[in-house]
């Protein structure tokens, strides 16, 4: 049997979130593993997410549902429904729902929970 059809294998863990209910409350649903944070989070127009600077890794992400101004590593974007961004490690974020709801898909890297890097041989 696969893991990903074992619910009781600690390596597959669902994300509980019913997202796309238009009555989902706001908030951040996550699943924590040993190397990936994953979750997906629903706003309200006005509402943010902001992780100040600190050791934190790569954060990969993309627009669900709605308008977001992403502020992050010095720069500004504003991304729709489909689009992402990479943003580097160790850089400052902030995510502002521009739309009356939207849903953003993240999954950042934990940086304190890294495998070695093995150093290579010649």
């Amino acid at each position: 049997m696969s893991s990903l059809s074992n619910p009781t294998d600690p390596h597959c863990q669902p994300l509980q979130t019913d997202w796309q209910n238009p009555q989902a409350a706001p908030g951040m649903h996550t699943v924590e593993g040993q190397h990936l944070n994953i979750g997906i989070g629903v706003f309200r127009r006005g509402q943010h997410s902001e992780v100040p600077p600190q050791p934190q890794g790569e954060e990969v992400a993309t627009v669900l549902e709605g308008m977001f101004l992403v502020e992050a590593a010095g720069e500004r974007y504003e991304l729709s429904p489909g689009e992402g961004i990479i943003i580097p490690p160790n850089e400052p974020r902030r995510w502002t729902c521009q739309s009356e709801r939207g849903a953003l898909y993240r999954v950042i890297t934990r940086l304190d929970q890294l495998p070695p890097v093995e150093e290579s041989v010649s």
